[in-house]
């Protein structure tokens, strides 16, 4: 694009035409200095195995342009011939004098390998906690290059400063900020999975709210802690653009979607404990163990919601999880083990901030009981703070059953207050 061109206001694709593969090499210019480079891969209907994908996705990567060059982020293996070509059509690849790796995850990392072929004196970028991490992408002693917050490589002409933002949803995560083009480079944080056929937020034809929202409860919202804890870094900058790993670039939506990662991730806990009872009561034995649980803890002076995991929706299940300071779950034993009910809530865990949580165990069964030590032993595995004991009641509880199991819930109540 010609400088007049630029001053004229106009921005969009490059006039570049097919390479002989099977795919246009179309960069779009989102900045004064910035490219999208990216790909788009709109076929794609699950990503990471378990999250589906109606829209398909994108992996962006970008070009940064002043006296020197920087790439940000590649893309997914299969696609590095695209990517590859789209790099070139701005600038020759051993041209290229920085490659920052925001995230190595292989969706993002999956062309480094080659593209050190073709770019030998390339510098590599990462936080400290990706070194690890690209040494096992290309196996070899590449020299690598870290960097702490508030670093900033200078361009020439135009600069970026770094922001290492740990469990975003990776230990390696950094972002960047362009303070001359006012653009985020926000690797996967503020991202969504569509591929429509403009790479701006204004231009999406799906309700991007919405799939903002779907994505951050997939892809995020077990880091809501770490995210509370990085989202600062940001206050102060003067963002009007916000460039993400996949998904359309951010103009119109930008701050809102700031400030929606703000508020979904604020701190849940505040106040008095909540204790969230699940259970499954095949005869309605657990279920009378986990009322008399529910009031033993009332009685403790704890807030309670005693719910029944076959009516519960996996929405309600996974807030109640996020909110609770406690969680308690009565199981019945099947076949030596804990009924499926009870290990899809286990599977809920690891889709909310849930570690450092207290926890405990009830449940009845008819011979073996192994049920409840199998889940007491789960959640402890996922880094939840387990009461030593369960609870166990063969079959119908007798009275005195009765009283202990309220003895029990008293014990718990002072274990959740710890």
């Amino acid at each position: 694009m010609t400088p007049s061109a630029w001053l004229s206001g106009s921005v969009g694709e490059n006039d570049n035409t097919t390479t002989g593969e099977d795919f246009t090499v179309n960069t779009v210019q989102i900045s004064k200095h910035v490219w999208w480079a990216g790909v788009k891969d709109p076929d794609l209907r699950v990503f990471d195995i378990v999250m589906p994908t109606q829209y398909g996705t994108t992996y962006n990567a970008y070009v940064v342009r002043g006296e020197k060059t920087a790439l940000i982020d590649t893309v997914k293996k299969q696609f590095s011939a695209e990517y590859f070509a789209k790099v070139e059509s701005l600038v020759p690849l051993d041209a290229v004098d920085y490659l920052i790796v925001n995230h190595t995850e292989p969706d993002h990392s999956g062309a480094i390998a080659e593209l050190l072929k073709q770019s030998p004196k390339l510098q590599i970028v990462c936080s400290g906690a990706a070194l690890p991490f690209v040494r096992n992408v290309l196996n070899d002693d590449t020299p690598l290059t870290t960097v702490k917050d508030d670093a900033v490589i200078d361009l020439g002409g135009v600069t970026l400063k770094f922001k290492i933002m740990p469990y975003m949803h990776w230990p390696d995560t950094m972002m960047e900020f362009c303070p001359e083009d006012k653009v985020l480079f926000s690797c996967d944080g503020f991202a969504s999975h569509l591929s429509g056929e403009s790479v701006f937020d204004e231009d999406t034809r799906v309700d991007l709210p919405r799939e903002m929202k779907y994505y951050f409860d997939a892809i995020m919202r077990p880091f809501s802690g770490y995210i509370r804890r990085n989202m600062p870094k940001l206050d102060g900058l003067d963002i009007d653009m916000v460039a993400p790993s996949h998904g359309p670039v951010l103009r119109k939506y930008a701050a809102q979607f700031i400030q929606d990662y703000r508020d979904w991730t604020v701190d849940k806990l505040a106040g008095a404990p909540r204790v969230t009872i699940f259970y499954v009561s095949n005869y309605g034995n657990t279920g009378l163990l986990a009322e008399a649980i529910d009031k033993g803890l009332t009685e403790a002076g704890l807030k309670t919601d005693l719910v029944e995991l076959s009516t519960c929706p996996v929405e309600k299940a996974q807030d109640l999880i996020e909110r609770s300071a406690a969680i308690l779950i009565g199981t019945p034993t099947f076949n030596s083990d804990a009924p499926r009910p009870v290990w899809d809530l286990m599977n809920l865990f690891s889709t909310v901030y849930s570690i450092g949580k207290k926890a405990a165990v009830f449940g009845s069964y008819g011979w073996g009981g192994e049920g409840t030590k199998l889940i007491a032993e789960r959640l402890s595995s996922m880094k939840l703070k387990v009461y030593p004991e369960t609870y166990r009641a063969r079959l119908i509880p007798s009275a005195k059953e009765m009283t202990e199991v309220h003895d029990f819930a008293r014990k718990v109540a002072e274990f959740v207050r710890e």
